[in-house]
């Protein structure tokens, strides 16, 4: 008989917001598929809308409580109430989660492979987009969806997911690996040469360039700038009292106004903006 997974607990309560996050790892044999799982719940009273920023991650996200509603990077909105779900793939511009103040849901944290193979579709059909997981696999989203919502725990939850992606990824086949390396290695080091990953691949640059647009959604060079926006982010968010300078140069920014430059691209705002919406406690980016 298997042991229990370990579940790691994360809540905040500033008195103002709150919130509780459930997370555990998949079952040892999707570890290469799916990276973690996060059941949530919320209250705020400070906000009802976060901006969900530009990223080289992908979702999805199983609503299990009260109605959201979604707006993609592509001005496309769609709602949601418990026991549906939705799929993003890689977005270059910011997206907009609402809620009545209250909201309950299950995070799938995977690679960006593993969700054009749950999906039934390339990634690139998500990007920039909010997608009903209906729209993309039928009925079997809800059902999973209904199933979670009347299940007792977060660990039987997870158990739920872990049967649900085993079944897609074994109706599915692998992609290309050297699309997925070279996501990878853009996104660790998004000075990486676009010449050198095609000549890595083993392909002209023009069809490395193809390829990769076809895939992902986005151009390499979109994809690279992208994840250096997103290196800020994740290091303003993680200490947003630290100089923006020196932010900048640690995320690979030539300087200040380079900096400013992409925030304003991807974000909309300039990076004191940007930091002045950050939400206590890990909690995101507000969006008013």
């Amino acid at each position: 008989m298997d042991s229990p997974r370990p579940i790691t607990i994360r809540a905040h309560d500033d008195g103002v917001n709150r919130w509780r996050m459930a997370e555990a790892r998949a079952a040892s044999a999707l570890a290469r598929h799916v990276r973690s799982y996060s059941a949530y719940d919320e209250t705020t009273t400070g906000f009802t809308a976060r901006r969900e920023l530009a990223s080289t991650g992908v979702v999805v996200i199983f609503n299990l409580g009260a109605p959201v509603e979604l707006t993609g990077a592509d001005g496309a909105a769609i709602a949601l109430d418990a026991g549906e779900a939705f799929a993003a793939g890689f977005a270059d511009g910011t997206s907009i989660s609402r809620s009545g103040g209250s909201q309950s849901g299950i995070h799938i944290f995977m690679p960006w492979a593993t969700l054009g193979r749950l999906c039934g579709c390339p990634v690139s059909e998500v990007a920039n987009r909010v997608v009903r997981l209906d729209d993309l696999i039928g009925g079997r989203a809800s059902d999973l969806g209904g199933r979670l919502v009347e299940a007792g725990n977060d660990a039987q939850r997870f158990a739920l997911l872990d049967a649900f992606v085993m079944d897609r990824l074994g109706e599915s086949e692998a992609m290309d690996g050297r699309i997925a390396a070279a996501v990878a290695r853009l996104r660790a080091r998004p000075d990486t040469s676009i010449r050198a990953l095609a000549d890595w691949a083993g392909w002209s640059p023009r069809h490395f360039l193809q390829r990769f647009r076809d895939e992902t959604g986005l151009a390499p060079a979109r994809f690279a700038r992208l994840a250096r926006f997103e290196h800020f982010t994740a290091a303003i968010a993680a200490d947003p009292d630290a100089r923006l300078a020196d932010i900048a140069q640690d995320s690979g920014f030539y300087d200040e106004p380079h900096l400013a430059r992409e925030v304003r691209a991807f974000a909309g705002v300039t990076p004191g903006e940007l930091r002045a919406r950050i939400i206590p406690g890990g909690g995101g980016f507000v969006d008013s």
